[in-house]
């Protein structure tokens, strides 16, 4: 199962002025704005008109280079649209906006080294410029240095822990290096956060297959062919999930029927392990809890809770399960997980 892949650079950040090399004339700065407006809506040609009439008054105003350089950017001339960056930084070598825009045009053509220096020289005149260090981390990830690209994803999501892109971004790394629960629960936040966006759920289905949770995996690739009828990975790998969809519902629920109906600890112990291995953390707590309805003596059950609790850092109901295993559990029988209790509790205390 693979990932679509799909490295989403952030647009560029435009139409922002920044300070210049004085002086700049008043008129200047109007028609400098009356371009930003223009650019918005997009209107090129009146965009480019107030950017030409601002440069009559204020020629060396790198702000109205950078917005020339959009405007060719806008048209698809990236030689031109390069040109007009490189004259802004002529006169105004702080103008961060035309080092992301140049880092982008490298980024496209597959310029990796450029594109790295002009997102970092971006970065050294603004380390907040969130859309050039996230271009900076897709850079990292098509030269294959993963944890670089990392390091800069994790730094926009502890800024701004609200763009998907980052969050699918840093989930496909994960998911390269084999990490498949940190991959699942990072492209299902961008999921949530962005929840039209179909190759996210096709990802966020391929990490779920990887984790055996088959159903969830169904559902991913069925809300991605919902947004992309005709999504072709998709609507492949939404067949296989069914079908292994399918055939797991119908193994637990024989495996549910045979253990319920024996209704023994160990039965019960069993079918939780069985639920913690398809991901079912909810199922596995019932069973766990039911098997110590049925002996509150039994010490594996306590273990497993614990194991449950712990990983969801709810520490009070850990600390609780913790001391019931080792007040019926012993060393003898259960030493690995007897240490990671004694271990926890420790650490708890301080």
């Amino acid at each position: 199962m693979r990932l679509t892949r799909a490295l989403f650079a952030l647009p560029l950040l435009s139409f922002v002025a920044c300070l210049s090399t004085p002086p700049v004339h008043e008129r200047a700065l109007l028609n400098n704005e009356l371009c930003v407006q223009h650019l918005a809506i997009p209107d090129l040609v009146k965009a480019e008109v107030y950017c030409d009439l601002g440069l009559e008054f204020s020629p060396t105003y790198a702000d109205l280079w950078v917005n020339k350089g959009l405007i060719r950017l806008h048209q698809g001339n990236t030689s031109e649209a390069k040109d007009f960056f490189i004259k802004a930084l002529r006169y105004n070598n702080e103008q961060a906006q035309a080092y992301q825009n140049l880092g982008f045009i490298y980024l496209q053509e597959k310029s990796y080294g450029k594109a790295h220096d002009n997102f970092q020289r971006a970065l050294k005149v603004n380390p907040d410029y969130l859309e050039a260090r996230y271009n900076l981390a897709l850079t990292y990830m098509r030269m294959e240095k993963w944890s670089e690209a990392a390091k800069e994803l994790r730094t926009i999501l502890a800024v701004n822990p609200s763009i998907a892109d980052a969050h699918h971004s840093l989930g496909t790394i994960h998911y390269s290096q084999g990490r498949f629960e940190e991959a699942a629960q990072e492209i299902g936040q961008a999921t949530q956060l962005s929840p039209n966006v179909p190759d996210y759920w096709h990802d966020y289905g391929a990490s779920l297959m990887e984790l055996s949770r088959f159903s969830e995996a169904k559902d991913a690739f069925a809300t991605c062919i919902q947004l992309d009828q005709k999504n072709p990975q998709c609507l492949n790998n939404l067949a296989i999930a069914q079908r292994k969809a399918a055939l797991t519902d119908s193994a637990m629920k024989e495996m549910k029927d045979t253990q319920t109906a024996e209704n023994t600890t160990p039965s019960l112990f069993l079918l939780a392990t069985e639920y913690k291995d398809k991901g079912m953390v909810s199922e596995e707590e019932k069973t766990y809890k039911k098997c110590l309805r049925l002996d509150g003596k039994y010490a594996p059950c306590h273990f497993g809770l614990f194991q449950i609790y712990s990983e969801a850092q709810k520490t009070d109901a850990a600390t609780i399960a913790c001391k019931n295993f080792l007040k019926f559990g012993t060393a003898e029988e259960f030493p690995n997980e007897t240490e990671r209790c004694e271990r926890f509790l420790a650490k708890d205390t301080f």
